[in-house]
């Protein structure tokens, strides 16, 4: 069954639940008007921002009915929204085992783990959802773009090209395959990988970044810079073409563009001391 078929069926499924629930005779009039009140005024504060506002009364809402799946998806969000990483992946963790649709805890449960450093948890959180989903190729894109970031590139290789020949046009994928066979020294796949991507999706920011950084480790800094340029055009914020580009400029004997790119990416995160090391060097008319 296609994914988005499924989830569509899993909404129903939920809708339906919800009715049979409000349907249900009363049985403690007082409690169900208390649980609707701060049901809807919970749901209000969500929608208005008000995140840390509306916490104590999801508590309330989830202590008082633990196996509610709606409510356990709203706590998991809410402690995103707060930075609390931990708390939004024990939550994800117990929608899982009362949810009909657990597949909605993904990607978030595998990215919570990253943002409190526990890789394992994750990468055990992007296999489960592969399981659950095999036919998604959102599940493969991110139990490889985990090992990615947790510099096992061998895995990701692996994760990246099964998904890659399952779902060959699922861009994602591409660019990750891309980008994982450049940093294992295949500069010209990774090209050929980040084209393919390109001829069907010109704009795409990551595969100009991969592609860029290709023709970079083969010796063209001219066309590198070129495709750089154009996804800085593309994506002016993305820090990593804005360091990558600063790179080549440097390369390039151009200290004007270098010194742009990298002041551009202090102001996204200044705490890069690294960046900061390079502009100091450029400053006192340091080689690359």
């Amino acid at each position: 069954m296609p994914t988005y078929l499924r989830r569509f069926l899993g909404a129903l499924l939920v809708l339906a639940i919800c009715i049979v629930v409000l349907s249900e005779p009363p049985t403690d009039n007082d409690a169900i008007q208390t649980g609707r009140l701060l049901q809807q005024k919970s749901q209000a504060l969500v929608e208005a921002g008000k995140f840390k506002e509306a916490l104590p009364l999801v508590q309330q809402l989830h202590a008082s009915y633990p196996s509610n799946h709606i409510y356990l998806e709203r706590l998991a969000k809410i402690h995103q929204h707060l930075g609390e990483w931990n708390e939004a992946a024990q939550a994800w963790e117990k929608y899982l085992k009362v949810s009909p649709t657990p597949y909605e805890a993904f990607p978030d449960l595998p990215d919570a783990y990253l943002k409190i450093g526990k890789p394992n948890e994750s990468l055990d959180a992007g296999q489960r959802w592969v399981q659950m989903e095999p036919e998604n190729p959102e599940s493969h894109f991110f139990l490889g773009r985990t090992y990615e970031r947790t510099k096992d590139f061998r895995r990701a290789l692996r994760t990246y090209q099964a998904g890659h020949e399952h779902f060959p046009h699922y861009s994602d994928i591409s660019a990750g395959l891309a980008r994982v066979s450049l940093f294992t020294g295949q500069p010209k796949r990774a090209r050929q990988l980040a084209e393919e991507v390109l001829a069907e999706s010109p704009d795409t920011s990551d595969a100009l970044l991969v592609l860029g950084m290709s023709l970079r480790s083969l010796g063209d800094l001219a066309g590198a810079r070129k495709v750089l340029e154009k996804a800085h055009a593309v994506s002016p914020t993305y820090p990593d073409v804005l360091e990558v580009l600063g790179g080549v400029a440097e390369q390039q004997g151009d200290r004007i563009a270098a010194r742009n790119a990298y002041q551009s990416l202090l102001q996204q995160s200044p705490d890069r001391s690294d960046i900061r090391a390079r502009l100091e060097r450029l400053s006192a008319g340091g080689r690359p």
